[in-house]
This record gives structure tokens, sequence and C-alpha cells, in this order.
């Protein structure tokens, strides 16, 4: 009898969940199908910090073999924690999230296994398990035998929808040549044909769109989890509607409109610090806005509700020194350094902007890009403040324009400024 995915405790599965990035998300459309390898994400879970405790009461059911009573249990703790106002009932959302990340995690480990040793058993059968309300198209697609390598598993791999409980088992050539023979035929199956349909996700979300999924799998079930897992060359980046608009040197999606450039902040030239201030100086400056200093750092909540910490750290490079000091070219920027803070205590717009690094092999990095438009007084200077924040540090740049004075330069110039999806305005 085969191991419930719901208490399994293996390997593969394990490195399939932990190596997932935890992504704050508006709706379940933010991200779709083979991105789901590489993320975990909450539908409507915005607050990093909620989704940090989800994914961890998930990762200790799983690593644990507590199961679902555990997690239901810790469900309920950290949606009274936070307040988070969820669809659905208690039940019913705790056991969609548990369900669909265990058995998925579960699925992909399967999968890693099952290609460990292909060249001993090359054949896969797509095996129906639920019976008390089959799915007439999981249903006609028991039995399935097909080599490992044929395409019909691209899209129809284990699990092909919300709650679906079929599985993929590896067969050897002698055990598939038993199963065929049996079913009166000379070899393998013929691929069950794939009949596309077009359904619209996220209807009631920030995200809907038309996709095309095969017949008899719900939208965002049409990938093989461990194949995306182990291929992440495959997968699209992680960027909600703006996806690959960076990566196509495209602008916004047809027939969307970008939010309307905000007023400016008008502040006086006497905010600006001495170009020649000292790198320290202007460090203790930028904490004390948010009740640090150079001994104790503050914890500060976004617009949005995420929470950072404010330290001396965010100033520093790997080696512990100021960077300014490493890297005189960033020592003009230091007069600004009142306007980075206003910036991040009040933006006018916090958006998700996804950047491929250089220095971890091409690894998708979540940052949040922090935008405040700013006039100074007198001059008629106008300047955006943009404060991005991710895992690897910060960065800053303002840039102030005289030339830029008409509505419609300053729109278009802000607007550049926008990478990602709008998680936050004014």
């Amino acid at each position: 009898m085969a191991a419930s995915p719901a208490r399994l405790q293996f390997s593969e599965a394990i490195d399939f969940f932990k190596g997932k990035l935890r992504l704050p998300s508006s709706g379940w459309t933010d991200i779709y199908q083979q991105q789901h390898s590489h993320a975990f994400i909450v539908a409507g879970a915005a607050n990093d910090a909620l989704v940090e405790d989800f994914y961890n009461a998930v990762r200790q059911a799983q690593e644990g073999g507590t199961g679902y009573p555990a997690f239901r249990q810790r469900f309920g703790e950290i949606t009274a924690k936070y307040g988070w106002a969820h669809n659905g009932s208690p039940g019913w959302r705790s056991k969609v999230i548990y369900d669909t990340n265990i058995t998925q995690a579960y699925n992909a480990g399967r999968y890693k296994q099952m290609m460990d040793v292909v060249h001993l058993r090359p054949f896969w059968e797509y095996v129906h398990t639920s019976t008390e309300h089959p799915r007439l198209h999981h249903l006609a697609w028991n039995g399935t035998i097909l080599p490992a390598d044929s395409p019909w598993w691209n899209t129809h791999f284990a699990s092909n929808g919300w709650g679906c409980k079929c599985k993929i088992i590896s067969l050897s050539r002698g055990e598939a040549k038993r199963r065929w023979e049996a079913k009166g035929n000379a070899g393998p199956d013929d691929p069950p044909p794939i009949e596309w349909e077009e359904r619209i996700v996220g209807k009631n979300g920030s995200n809907p769109r038309t996709v095309r999924v095969p017949k008899g799998i719900d939208p965002g079930f049409a990938y093989n989890p461990g194949k995306a897992w182990l291929e992440p060359q495959t997968v699209p980046p992680l960027q909600g509607y703006g996806a690959v608009l960076k990566e196509r040197g495209a602008s916004w999606p047809t027939g969307f409109t970008p939010p309307a450039a905000p007023v400016p902040t008008s502040v006086p030239k006497s905010l600006l610090l001495a170009p020649n201030t000292p790198p320290e100086a202007a460090v203790k400056e930028f904490l004390d806005v948010f009740g640090a200093s150079m001994e104790r750092g503050a914890a500060f909540t976004d617009a949005a509700g995420t929470t950072m910490a404010i330290t001396k750290a965010l100033f520093q490079d790997g080696a512990g020194e100021l960077k300014w000091l490493t890297n005189p070219d960033k020592a003009s920027r230091l007069e600004y350094t009142y306007l980075l803070a206003m910036t991040l205590v009040e933006p006018d717009e916090i958006w998700w902007n996804w950047e491929k690094s250089r220095a971890e092999n091409g690894r998708w990095l979540l940052k949040r890009r922090y935008l405040r438009a700013f006039e100074l007084e007198g001059s008629g200077e106008y300047g955006v403040v943009a404060f991005e924040w991710g895992r690897t540090g910060w960065t800053g740049s303002t840039a102030f324009v005289p030339d830029r004075k008409s509505p419609e330069n300053r729109a278009a110039y802000f607007d550049r400024q926008r990478i990602g999806r709008l998680l936050f305005k004014k």
C-alpha cells in the first residue's frame, strides 16, 4: 500500500518545498503553473511575515509527519495573530492550502525518484485513485501506459486539479509489457488526445486573464511540478501580470492603463544634507527617522504591512564597511538621505520587482520598490526617489531633473520608474 503524502517523509519532497521562495500575493493567479514549483504563496496573503508563518507551518507538518490536524491548529493561530480575513471557512481554506502544497511536493519528489531509475523503469502509468466522486476525464486516463519521455506527461502529470488524488507509477519493461498485453495491446498506449479550451482565471481578483488548458485539468495544474522544479530554465519569471515584460523589453500590457503619476511632495532645500557630510553622520540621520541608532536597530512596518529591520547594516557591504567608503561614486547620494527615509516611511507607490541575479547563477530575486516624487521649493526641480529592498540588501537612487517641468514629462519620467507589479498606491 502506498504511503499517504499527508504523512510521508522523504527527502525529495522536503527538498522541493524547502527550496521555494516565500512570496506575498494579492490572489492565486499572481503566479501560475510551473512558477508554483519555485514559490510558495497563499492567495491573498500580502504580508511577508504572514506568508512566512504559513510556509513554516506547512514545512513543520511535512518534515515532522504531523499531518493536517497540526496544520489546521496552526492555521487558526496564524490567522488570529494577523487578523487575516480569508475567503471560505477556516476548515476549507486550511485544507486547500495544506493538501495542495503537500500533494504537489510529494508529486515533485516522486518525479525525481522516477527519473533517477528511468533507465530501469522506463514506462509510467496513470492511476486514478478517487472513487467517491470520479472526474470522468481522470477516470478515462486510468491505466494509460506511456514511455516516461512522452510529451503527454508535461501537461498530465499528477496532480491535475484541486483535490486531485491521481498518481503516476513507474514500470519496468516487463511489468509494462504484461499490463498492455492484458489489455490486448501490442505495445504502449497511444497518448490520449489533448483537447484545449480557454478558461478565465482570477475573475474576482486583481489579475484576471484567459488561459488555455487541456479539458479535464483545472487551470493552473497543466504542468509537471517535478520537471518544473528540476528544469528551472523552463519557468518564466515570477511577476504576476507584468510577467517577463522586462525580458521582452515590452511596455504595459495591452488594455492596461498605468496609474496616474502622483503629485510631487514639495520639500525645502534645507532637507538636503551638505554634499560633504561624512557617511557615518548621514547614516545616523537616516536611522534617527526610524528610532534606530548605530548601536540599536528598530522594526519598521511599511504602508503595505511588511515589517523590516532598520539597522546600520542597511548601509554596510559584505565586509561591514559603509558602502560610501568603499564606493566613492555613491557619495553624491548622501545629500538625499532624508528623502530616502521619507520615501520608505510614506511612499507614493510600492512595487514588487523580480530581478535576475548575476551573482547567484541567474536566480530570480524578489525586491520591493518604493517610489516617491519630490519637488524642490524655489527651483522647480522635479525628482523621483526609488528605494529597493530585497534579500541581498537595499539600493537607492535619486534623480532631480530641472528640465522636466511639464506635467506630461513628469508623468512619463515617473512611469519609467515603475517596474513589476503595483502593490500599494497612496
